[in-house]
């Protein structure tokens, strides 16, 4: 068996992970400095624990990446609560957020790295007794993945659309 679809899953991953140089999420944080990061928007209305931050984002992204992939394939390890200690452990900065994304992905790739094509397809049972079906479960985290790529990318332009106003609030 030739595990085309593990081996394309990889492939996407990669490419939302740093592969494709307009898209990826190394793309649309590159030279992103901490007050980028840290700005939020005068409204949000998503989770009530984030206030829309790139950061916020980058540690939700990573961090759901963990909490997913230890309740498919391992022990539930990745708690949201162990989650935010790992990341306050790293000094709950961007670094933190960049290191928790990397690890995230790590656990991706490592997950990918045991399943052949027939894993992917057979219905499983994850850490709760849920019954699941890991193609479903990649393709929602490499969505989720893309999704809070374009929102960065967003809020990026937002928040430097703002900063030219303020430097020359006479245009045209």
């Amino acid at each position: 068996m030739n595990d085309t679809l593990v081996r394309h899953f990889r492939w996407q991953f990669e490419e939302a992970r740093s592969g494709s140089r307009w898209h990826s999420m190394r793309a649309v944080l590159a030279d992103l400095t901490p007050a980028e990061a840290d700005w939020t928007p005068p409204a949000y209305a998503g989770f009530a624990w984030n206030r829309g931050s790139i950061r916020e984002i980058v540690v939700h992204l990573g961090g759901d990446h963990l909490h997913q992939i230890s309740r498919a394939f391992g022990q539930g390890e990745w708690t949201w609560e162990a989650v935010l200690a790992r990341y306050r452990e790293r000094g709950g900065d961007l670094a933190a957020a960049l290191a928790l994304l990397d690890e995230g992905f790590a656990a991706i790739f490592a997950a990918l790295a045991t399943l052949t094509d027939d894993d992917l397809t057979a219905t499983r049972r994850n850490v709760d007794g849920r019954r699941f079906r890991p193609r479903e479960l990649f393709q929602m985290l490499l969505e989720h993945t893309l999704y809070h790529a374009g929102q960065i990318q967003y809020a990026r332009c937002i928040y430097q659309g703002l900063q030219s106003a303020t430097e020359s609030p006479e245009r045209g």
